[in-house]
């Protein structure tokens, strides 16, 4: 259990509503509560408790130089912002994807980059699948989590295929 713990980083999505109802905070927290339950044996964990009032790019830089983890996983805002890192070996669930982030991508990163998207995200997806080869479209789920995901992301970061 301990050597996957510094092999992926996960970074989960921010909590990003201004002036939130108390539904949408609790609605939140019960969805990330879940996620770090269900999903702790996948790696190391970093929340919005972690993120919050930071710039989501170079904290996940800075995680990523301390820790060289052979994988991360990132969802929402934290997947936008790791699309644009290279050489690293990615699972992003619903990030935004770009033009620009289409450009000059290795061949490493095209197969070692693999992207989850849920209905709200098909046109992300229809950028992403462009250029990478990996890609899957939930167009029933319209609010995806890594739990609901969890055994093919289990599968990516222990064998580099799902």
């Amino acid at each position: 259990q301990i050597v996957m713990k510094t092999k992926t980083l996960i970074f989960l999505k921010p909590f990003t509503i201004k002036n939130p109802t108390f539904e949408e905070q609790n609605s939140y927290m019960m969805r990330e509560i879940v996620n770090e339950v269900e999903c702790s044996d996948l790696g190391k964990f970093y929340t919005n408790e972690h993120m919050h009032g930071k710039d989501i790019a170079e904290f996940i830089s800075q995680a990523i130089a301390e820790h060289h983890p052979e994988w991360i996983v990132a969802v929402g805002e934290c997947a936008t912002a790791a699309l644009k890192l290279k050489n690293q070996k990615k699972v992003l669930i619903n990030p935004k994807v770009a033009f620009d982030d289409l450009n000059c991508i290795s061949e490493h990163t095209r197969q070692n980059t693999f992207g989850f998207f849920d209905d709200r995200h098909e046109q992300d997806y229809e950028r992403f699948q462009t250029v990478y080869p990996h890609a899957a479209w939930f167009p029933l789920d319209d609010d995806l989590t890594l739990f609901t995901i969890k055994e093919a992301v289990q599968s990516i970061i222990e064998t580099g295929e799902w």
